[in-house]
Formats: structure tokens, sequence, C-alpha cells
């Protein structure tokens, strides 16, 4: 669904980055704590955002009310400008060439739960055509008659486990995500970034950044008492 904005090295490196920290998982999820990865190769420079909901727009269920939806596209609309979020020396001449917002709503742990319980029912079906088969043999209209009412019921019990399941799908951890990536006139003068992130959404409380050059690896984490990481010598 998303681009890739990680050259082959760079992505390397940091695989092994998050191998070494195992209190970085995927899965881990804390309010007030966003990630972000910062890559930098040759003259390019890639930021990689993952932020909880909660911290950007105050809850994580999907946005339904009218004014919930404002909210999400409100903030939606403040990652546009990557100058809400961060900046960059100017001496470094970075333009802007591609930038990716969205959210990400936890779906795809719901459609893959789906399908497990559509595969669960076929292989019901399956048996019940079996046992019609042979049973068909000894008491063919009783028989039928019987396997047709199980059938139903079993339809709806599948109902109602589905009913069930997008009522919990709801409690789905959401998160921001947002690229970007720069090409840079000098990137040697990126030697600080600063994050007005902090500023723009008042809830957050601490970026665990991952940042990565030809020169190695280095974690921060900062937060809005001290906005900013400084990347002198790490370039």
């Amino acid at each position: 669904m998303r681009k890739s904005i990680y050259y082959s090295l760079i992505l390397s490196a940091m695989i092994s980055v998050a191998a070494a920290e195992e209190t970085r998982q995927v899965d881990k999820h804390e309010h007030g704590v966003g990630e972000l990865n910062i890559a930098i190769e040759g003259s390019s420079i890639n930021f990689e955002f993952m932020i909880p909901g909660a911290d950007i727009v105050g809850f994580e269920y999907k946005a339904k009310s009218d004014e919930d939806i404002s909210l999400v596209n409100t903030a939606l609309t403040k990652f546009d400008d990557f100058n809400n979020i961060f900046t960059i020396p100017n001496a470094a001449n970075c333009n802007l060439v591609e930038a990716e917002i969205a959210i990400n709503q936890g779906d795809d742990h719901d459609d893959e739960h789906d399908h497990d319980e559509h595969d669960e029912h076929d292989e019901h079906e399956e048996h019940d055509e079996h046992d019609e088969h042979d049973e068909h043999e000894e008491h063919e209209e009783h028989d039928e008659h019987d396997e047709h009412e199980e059938h139903e019921e079993h339809d709806d019990h599948d109902e109602h486990d589905e009913h069930e399941h997008e009522e919990h799908g709801v409690e789905a951890h959401n998160e921001f995500v947002a690229h970007y990536s720069f090409t840079c006139g000098n990137v040697k003068e990126i030697d600080r970034i600063n994050f007005t992130y902090f500023t723009t959404f008042p809830n957050s409380g601490e970026l665990e950044i991952q940042f990565v050059s030809e020169m190695g690896s280095t974690s921060f984490e900062v937060e809005g008492d001290e906005p900013f990481i400084n990347l002198k010598g790490k370039i």
C-alpha cells in the first residue's frame, strides 16, 4: 500500500538496529510515544513517523462521528506540511520530493481473522456434505431434513461470531503514518533537526528515533522540553 522510502543499504542497517533492541518491537504500542526512522544515503534523507492515534487526536478507535472525522482530517492536513512536524537547516538546501500521509486503522488483523473464520466454515460445510452423503444411503429424507436444520443453526452461529468480531475490531489501535523523502544540495549541513511536532500535537510525549547514515546508526529519545537531535559527526 505505501511506498518504501529506504534504500537497501539503509534498510539493512535499520533491521540490524531493530534486532538489537528487543524492547522496541513492532507490536509495542505506548500512548505518548511515537516512533521515527531517519535514513541518510548520499544526498537523500528520509523520514518515517509512526504515531499512536491517541497522541494526535486523543483517541484510537475508528473515527465515525462528524467530530472525530473532522479531528482526523485536520491532523492529516497538519502532517501535509512537514514544517509542522520538523525542520531541517536551510544551509542543507533540501527539497521535498515525496510525501505520503495515512492513518492505519488496524484492519489487517481483522481481515486475517475473518479469513480464518471463513476457512473454518468451509471445512464444516465439507464435513456436513460428507456426513449427508453417508447418511443419505440409510435415511434419505429424514437425514436431509435434520442436516438442513443443523446447517442453519451453524450459519446463525457464524453470523453471531462475525458480529461480535466486528464490534471487537473497533478496539484496534490506530496510528498515523507519515513518510517524507528529500534530496539535499549539501546533506552534510544537516547538523541538527528540530521537531515542531511537539507543539503541533500537544498530546505527544516522546519520540523514539532510529537514525542511520553511511557512518552508522544511533538512537535518540526526544521530548518536548528539548525537541531536537544533534547530528554533528554522524553524517
